[in-house]
């Protein structure tokens, strides 16, 4: 019996084993961290990059208004263009040559103010966290600044062409520059407010984020 049993054995197929480490790490996970701490790294840089061209643009854009200023004060100024004595009341100036004064500065004030709007628009994109910089919210930005921009250039050629021609227009009780400065140059700061009002919980604080606060102030806050 001890013959046929080893025999038997001898043919029995032979098992293959297959030895696992015991304890080992898992490095299938370890590779998804690393894609994950890869990605947010990313995201960081370039929020960040975002972040410093704004900041660059915003100081270019100041730098410009400095030169212009520079020229404005530097341009030559026109003969009478500050006013003539009033010949009976001595304590009162007849109005100077508009244009002579205007016309020496138009284009530098004009684009002056352009600068300003467009350093606002860049003021608040910065104030706005780089992954709550849709399309829905640079659009509506840019159409913001497009709506101040335009007002301000009506006004301006209102204006401009008034003193060229010396005739107008009434507009709801206004010459016509001036009714576009009483009426359409407040009213162009509606796409800005109206950004703020119904895009506040969308890109500057979310619902999210005042749960996340108040979980921090929960956790760090002082112990009553």
């Amino acid at each position: 019996m001890a013959v046929e049993e080893r025999a038997a054995r001898l043919t029995q197929p032979s098992v293959k084993l297959e030895l696992k480490p015991q304890g080992g790490p898992d490095w299938s996970v370890a590779n998804d961290l690393n894609k994950v701490t890869s990605r947010r790294f990313i995201n960081i840089v370039d929020a960040t990059m975002t972040q410093n061209r704004l900041c660059l643009l915003i100081l270019l854009l100041g730098l410009l208004q400095c030169v212009l200023l520079l020229l404005i004060a530097l341009s030559p100024v026109g003969e009478n263009v500050n006013g003539l004595p009033h010949p009976t009341f001595g304590n009162m100036q007849i109005g100077g040559d508009g244009l002579a004064r205007f016309l020496p500065v138009a284009r530098l004030a004009y684009w002056f103010q352009i600068l300003v709007l467009a350093q606002i628009c860049c003021m608040i994109a910065l104030g706005v966290r780089r992954d709550r910089q849709s399309k829905v919210f640079w659009g509506w930005l840019v159409g913001s600044f497009a709506l101040l921009a335009g007002a301000w250039t009506a006004m301006y050629v209102a204006y401009e062409t008034f003193l060229t021609v010396g005739e107008t227009v009434m507009i709801a009780g206004w010459p016509y520059p001036t009714a576009w400065q009483v009426y359409a140059i407040w009213l162009s700061g509606l796409g800005l407010v109206g950004l703020y009002v119904f895009g506040f919980k969308v890109y500057v604080w979310s619902d999210q984020d005042e749960l996340n606060f108040k979980l921090l102030v929960k956790q760090y806050g002082p112990v009553d």
